[in-house]
């Protein structure tokens, strides 16, 4: 219950709230699902695409290198403390 609500807490701060709140969520939320930084940069990109900005996709570059960081510091960690 708690994954789902992060979530989606952090899907909608990126529609409603500036990127800096919504930074703190995907942060947050990558203790508990590691793939929520990666969809959160996704979604920004796409709902915020400028053609003349820049050809990279900053967000998504950023939510990919959390949700790495996240995959690897939970494979280090002891089961027993996550869950």
């Amino acid at each position: 219950m708690m994954r789902g609500m992060f979530t989606l807490a952090t899907l909608a701060s990126v529609i409603f709230f500036p990127w800096p709140f919504s930074a703190v969520l995907a942060f947050a939320s990558a203790s508990l699902e590691p793939l929520v930084p990666l969809a959160a940069g996704l979604l920004a990109d796409t709902l915020y695409y400028t053609p003349y900005a820049g050809a990279l996709p900053v967000f998504t570059f950023y939510g990919a290198v959390v949700s790495i960081v996240a995959v690897f510091v939970r494979s280090r960690m002891r089961a027993g403390t996550i869950s």
